[in-house]
């Protein structure tokens, strides 16, 4: 029964991200003038399919309850005559194409500022720092001189504004000999110190180990609070995840950090039972995970046909349609290469465990 409601929310999260992501290029496609043929909840065979009356569009719901796609007419195709030339993508103007591009991107932020809103009017503004609460005696922390009531604004030279920078900076990128804590104190003043963690490895991993504890996370409750975590939330999560997408490329963050379907599945698993407010918070945080990676300019991913319309635009001149292929078919074939090392890696920490 766990393992049914587990999958169950995480079928429903993903799913909505999804389905919100290419709902935003549906709509600005639609409103574009773009031909649609078809607008589908879920992947797979079709199981029920409407076409409202004078609509080119037919909306379908698919046997796999994962995502939806768009299907739009992209290009011209001389072998199809209903379709006017003034309906088809390529011919519509830089910026309506932008736009139809970007819109899924735009969509997904739109539903993390809402699911972050939601969960302010719900819950209140979730309130922490990174101020020291408490140290382990003995521990690292304890030995490098730090006190209870420090606050932490930077780590080897990197602001902190938010614990979960304090988490990539201090535990997620390559591990270092030593880490350079810089602290404010009580009285105002600013402090320097340098501390090296204890090593342990926990599920074939190593985990930095500091002897610091922050304090617990308070909420403030109120509509103007709900609509201040609304935005902030947005924007410190996106930071965040534009920081580690950066701490990939250069190495910082290795690889086999990342998640899969698999990896959130066993998230959800763990923090299904702390209720409602950490289902939103995850659900707007994996909207924003997903809203970023598309921005990357890698064929696939939005952000690579937002590459290639820029190029366009730039060139004047419109984009090989072969060359097109073979760069959206090899970008393709290292996402299923990836998704297939994440998955295999979530799979042995699920295992070890």
């Amino acid at each position: 029964m766990n393992f049914i409601l587990t999958l169950l929310i995480l079928i429903i999260i993903l799913s909505l991200i999804i389905v919100i992501h290419e709902f935003g290029h549906f709509i600005a496609a639609k409103r574009g003038g773009v031909y649609i043929d078809e607008f589908s909840l879920g992947m797979g065979p079709s199981i029920f399919k409407y076409k409202p009356k004078n609509s080119e569009t037919t909306y379908s719901l698919r046997a796999l309850p994962i995502g939806g796609f768009v299907s739009m007419a992209e290009r011209e195709d001389p072998d199809n005559k209903k379709i006017k030339k003034n309906r088809v993508l390529e011919n519509k103007s830089f910026l309506r194409r932008l736009l139809v591009l970007l819109n899924g991107i735009i969509f997904n932020c739109f539903l993390a500022i809402f699911l972050f809103f939601i969960s302010g009017l719900l819950y209140g503004k979730p309130v922490n720092n990174t101020t020291i609460a408490r140290i382990e005696e003995g521990s690292p922390a304890y030995i490098s001189g730090l006190e209870v009531g420090d606050t932490i604004v930077k780590v080897n030279g990197n602001n902190i504004d938010s614990l979960d920078d304090f988490l990539l900076e201090a535990s997620a990128k390559k591990l270092k000999d030593s880490y350079t804590f810089t602290v404010e104190k009580q009285d105002g003043t600013t402090k320097v110190i340098t501390i090296t963690p204890t090593i342990s490895e926990v599920d074939g991993e190593e985990v930095r180990k500091y002897g610091i504890g922050f304090g617990g996370t308070t909420h403030e409750k109120g509509f103007k609070n709900a609509v201040n975590y609304a935005f902030e939330g947005f924007y410190s999560n996106a930071v965040t995840m534009i920081k580690i997408v950066g701490s990939l490329f250069t190495g910082d963050v290795k690889l086999k950090s990342l998640s899969g379907p698999v990896g959130i599945y066993t998230i959800i698993d763990q923090v299904k039972s702390q209720g409602f407010e950490t289902i939103l918070y995850l659900t707007a945080y994996l909207s924003i995970n997903v809203a970023i990676i598309n921005l990357i300019p890698v064929p696939v991913f939005d952000g690579g046909k937002v590459l290639l319309l820029l190029i366009e635009k730039i060139s004047r001149k419109k984009t090989n349609e072969k060359l097109e292929y073979i760069l959206n078919l090899v970008g393709f074939g290292i996402m299923i290469l990836l998704m297939i090392y994440v998955t295999f890696n979530d799979i042995i920490r699920l295992v070890v465990k």
